[in-house]
């Protein structure tokens, strides 16, 4: 399970609004503040993360909790939302190229590019339907698992197979 802390920021019904923050690795990295990544981070500043959770537990609003994801969901839902566009982006320039040397050999190369990215705009829009249709699903949206018992000015401790970075120190 795929562990995150965050704060309630509504309820409604069976779910509730979590409200996490959004973290890079740069923290625990050998060069931070010097790559591209850690000065967009720095410059961009954080981002606010809702998520939209099964409120299991009863949590209330301005409650701290921590939401997981099962490790297998977020698998599936990393092939469908990079293999699949990458797959018919290729099958389509494949594809293009094919018909494009028996139809116009001349214009292989912009064939080729233009169905790749037919291909690619077309499972996008595939991508974007099945995300509404999943979007209710049980099995892709996360759960709130516990609440968090911090005191004031401490801050929640996360599990160390969490995504979030941790200072390992602590733990």
């Amino acid at each position: 399970m795929i562990e995150e802390t965050g704060q309630v920021i509504s309820v409604q019904g069976e779910l509730a609004e979590v409200e996490g923050q959004s973290r890079s690795g740069c923290g625990s990295c050998a060069v931070k503040g010097t790559c591209g990544t850690s000065l967009l981070a720095r410059y961009l500043g954080p981002k606010r993360l809702l998520l939209r959770a099964h409120n299991t537990i009863g949590a209330r609003p301005g409650e701290h909790v921590v939401i997981g994801l099962p490790e297998g969901t977020l698998l599936e839902a990393s092939v469908l939302a990079y293999l699949v566009p990458l797959v018919a982006m290729i099958g389509g320039a494949v594809v293009g190229a094919f018909v494009a040397e028996r139809l116009a050999p001349a214009y292989t190369q912009v064939l080729s590019a233009v169905t790749g990215l037919g291909g690619l705009a077309g499972a996008l829009a595939w991508l974007v339907g099945f995300i509404r249709a999943k979007s209710l699903d049980e099995r892709y949206r996360p759960r709130i698992l516990r609440r968090l018992a911090i005191g004031p000015g401490a801050s929640p401790r996360v599990s160390p197979r969490s995504l979030s970075v941790t200072d390992e120190r602590a733990l």
